[in-house]
């Protein structure tokens, strides 16, 4: 069988995209997932993504990860790219209303920038070390002195299952503040490498540097693969509203896979 495939980035956050709102029908398989997103053996990425037909908004995204299981949460980068896919295929012009594995959601593009509203934040939950939001997905945030040095194989994945999470799972982030911006690296559940950005994992990081250091909106965030903004409103009963995941989205090329031809790895 062969696939059409359209590859996305943003912020080094990759994904192979599928588009099955027209004829193409590209049923989700664990193994041919881990296959294609393979970094040497396959395209590479960070995960795959379908757009659907949803009768009730303008398109529906579907998310799988890179080790082949399916996206518990929202996919920030993902989603982003989701809405430049779609203005790119003419579903949308600049605005639109998609549904995500987690609920709908609403985007616009503007001035080269994608915008995804997310879910409002009720609390923060602090723990011993960090701190818990769930935004959609779930998220632990520390702050570091120096997130360069942080050993992820070594503090990072191996803490993804940790307690009180050892059931779920649950996204580390490690932060480092510099005035109102924050250095930010991410381990992610689904991934066996480090991304070079994670969106949700910015905007969870972002509320806990406001509610808890002083960082006020809009928040820089600094990533391995580049730049977001992260915006918000928080009111006086302490809930978070009004919240965008911000930063550019470039399709990185198109192609055709033979699923046939894909090599057998483990």
């Amino acid at each position: 069988m062969q696939l059409n495939f359209v590859k996305y980035q943003a912020t080094g956050n990759d994904f192979i995209f599928i588009n099955n709102f027209e004829n193409q029908n590209y049923v989700y398989d664990p193994f041919v997932t881990r296959q294609l997103c393979h970094r040497q053996f396959g395209i590479g990425a960070d995960g795959i993504i379908t757009i659907e037909k949803n009768k009730h908004c303008d398109f529906e995204m579907l998310h799988y990860n890179a080790d082949g299981s399916r996206g518990g949460g929202l996919c920030g980068n993902g989603s982003r790219s989701a809405i430049h896919y779609a203005q790119q295929l003419g579903f949308i012009q600049e605005k639109t209303q998609f549904w995500a594995m987690d609920g709908l959601y609403t985007g616009y593009i503007s001035s080269g920038l994608v915008y995804l509203k997310l879910q409002d934040v009720a609390s923060i939950q602090p723990l011993q070390l960090g701190y818990f939001v769930d935004n959609g997905t779930r998220h632990y945030i520390e702050m570091v002195e120096d997130v360069h040095r942080v050993d992820m194989e070594a503090v990072g994945f191996p803490r993804r299952n940790m307690e009180p999470f050892k059931k779920e799972g649950v996204n580390l982030n490690f932060v480092q503040l510099s005035g109102n911006t924050m250095l930010l690296r991410t381990c992610e559940c689904g991934l066996d490498s480090e991304p070079l950005s994670c969106g949700t994992g910015a905007v969870a990081s972002a509320l806990v540097a406001h509610a808890y250091y002083g960082v006020h909106s809009p928040v820089e965030v600094i990533t391995k693969g580049g730049k977001l903004w992260i915006e918000f409103w928080r009111l006086p009963n302490g809930r978070f509203t009004n919240i965008y995941l911000v930063g550019e989205v470039n399709q990185s090329f198109h192609g055709v896979v033979d699923l046939s031809d894909l090599p057998a790895i483990t």
